[in-house]
């Protein structure tokens, strides 16, 4: 077997709509004069009246308030910055449903929180609201008669894959073990995306409960297709899904080495080709089989940067060698390629919590090989990724920093097309792209962020190489960043959520991704 550290070490707010002066235009749906944290003290008190105390937790009246304010994975997200009003310990939809309607009837704020896996602030707990915990949902199972994996929300991939191992079965999920169900709201990247497409498009039913409380399942072609197709990639701001059922696919057990690779590590000298074997690798592979995620990582203040390339393939290592030519001919220091199950693949990369973390995101195209084409764009991210170290590296304060490019295949593409796509779609003849991920992780135990760091950071997305058409990965972006008007359904995404929330409570009343707005007129 494999161990972890010889495959791969993965280190990898948008203000509520309706600032204060349109709020106060909306008298159907606010109370002005009440403050946000009377509402969630009444909406707590009546959730506790409705759910008991064992389910409706405040920091004085229960035993797992803390474990829950702080089961948040980023250290900016835990209760050190956020208490909210209560926690419900939702133990099924029903509860679910309970604890929206009352927030919905008395205006209330509120967060969910399925794994904590966020890169956002604010985005998966709340300050005088209500906090939704999933950590008592947290079970998966398989269906051999619909070949499909059923999973509750409060689930972490680690654990799916661990599961459904001795079936030989795995879902298209996360490749960090500590990653929860959220992924897939956000598309989802996996190590199955090559040929199954991003996680959520292997969605085969969800069941869904409304900002009103109202519970709905939604299919591919049931009344709620739309739904359904929003939720590929629409994050928080459609419901909360209390029910997964997924697309199983066959990755055999633990004792069928079906795979083969592991990590490269690279010296800096070889950062230039690396760089075009990367863009090269996204443009120029239709082979579905084959794998590759790069890390460039730089702890502070040693700033010396290591940069990692998985590698791997889904068949023999005589389809390894001929799918990475260009990668094994770059000069690396150290490699560990070996058989492997996608068990051990899947359980290899791990994120623990317990430090402050935020992310970034741009799309660069892939470029032809053997082409007049330059890869310029990919060479002047790295040259603004080593400014930005260079220049903040004063701040005690950060632990390290990590520019990752993970690759989005023209057949994971396809495959979004073919299974009834996605708010996330490029044009369907759009080549490989890479989505680029810039990540700051502070030290552990900092709960702030440094100002200057910040200010850095802006710099970074401001001036990143980015091109156009490309759509933003929400789950590795900034709060500020516009990751739907990205999207290549983005008009079918606004459509989708008017209809679903007319008087935009979800987007008043909790954080997430911005532009979703349903104008004011439309509903005063």
């Amino acid at each position: 077997m494999v161990a972890p550290s010889d495959i791969f070490w993965l280190a990898t707010s948008a203000y509520n709509w309706c600032c204060s002066s349109s709020v106060d235009q909306a008298q159907n749906f606010t109370v002005a004069s009440t403050s946000a944290a009377t509402i969630a003290a009444q909406t707590c008190q009546q959730l506790q009246q409705s759910l008991g105390a064992p389910l409706v937790q405040t920091s004085s009246s229960g035993p797992d308030y803390s474990l829950g304010a702080n089961g948040a994975w980023s250290t900016f997200n835990t209760e050190v910055n956020f208490q909210p009003t209560c926690i419900v310990f939702a133990s099924n939809a029903e509860d679910v449903q309970t604890a929206m309607k009352t927030i919905y009837e008395n205006e209330a704020d509120y967060a969910v929180q399925a794994g904590g896996h966020s890169g956002m602030t604010g985005w998966n707990t709340i300050q005088d609201g209500v906090l939704i915990s999933f950590m008592n949902m947290n079970t998966s199972s398989y269906d051999p008669d619909r070949d499909t994996i059923t999973m509750e929300p409060g689930v972490r991939w680690g654990e799916v894959i661990t599961a459904m191992e001795p079936l030989g079965v795995a879902p298209v999920g996360g490749r960090i073990s500590e990653v929860g169900t959220g992924l897939l709201l956000g598309g989802g990247l996996s190590f199955l995306s090559a040929a199954e497409g991003y996680a959520s498009d292997n969605y085969v039913s969800l069941d869904v409960v409304l900002v009103d409380g109202t519970l709905v399942t939604a299919t591919a072609d049931n009344e709620y297709a739309d739904l359904f197709k929003a939720l590929k990639g629409g994050a928080n701001r459609f419901g909360i899904v209390t029910r997964y059922e997924v697309k199983a696919v066959h990755t055999g057990t633990n004792e069928e080495k079906r795979w083969f690779g592991g990590l490269f590590v690279y010296p800096n000298s070889s950062s230039e080709a690396l760089l075009g074997a990367i863009a090269h690798f996204v443009h120029d592979t239709n082979d579905t089989n084959a794998v590759m995620v790069t890390v460039i990582m730089t702890p502070w203040p040693s700033m010396e940067t290591s940069i990692s390339v998985l590698l791997v393939y889904n068949g023999t290592e005589a389809s390894f060698n001929d799918s990475f030519v260009e990668f094994l001919s770059i000069p690396y220091t150290s490699s560990s390629p070996s058989p492997l199950s996608f068990f051990e693949l899947s359980n290899a990369v791990h994120f623990p919590a317990g430090m402050g973390t935020l992310f970034s995101a741009s799309s660069l195209a892939g470029v032809p090989a053997n082409s007049a084409v330059s890869v310029d764009d990919y060479l002047e991210l790295y040259r603004q990724y080593n400014n930005f170290n260079s220049m903040f590296a004063s701040s005690p304060d950060v632990g390290f920093t990590l520019l990752d490019f993970s690759p989005v295949l023209q057949s994971q593409i396809r495959a979004g097309y073919e299974k009834g796509g996605n708010p996330i779609n490029p044009p369907l003849e759009t080549p490989g792209y890479v989505i680029v991920l810039f990540q700051v992780t502070y030290r552990e135990g900092v709960t702030k962020t440094a100002e200057d760091v910040e200010e850095g950071r802006e710099v970074w997305m401001e001036n990143a190489p980015r091109t156009p058409g490309l759509p933003l990965f929400l789950s590795e972006a900034d709060a500020k960043q516009q990751v739907f008007a990205s999207y290549g359904e983005y008009e079918f995404l606004k459509q989708v959520y008017a209809k679903y929330d007319p008087t935009s409570f979800n987007i008043r009343h909790t954080e997430g991704p911005s532009g979703l707005e349903v104008p004011l007129a439309t509903f005063v």
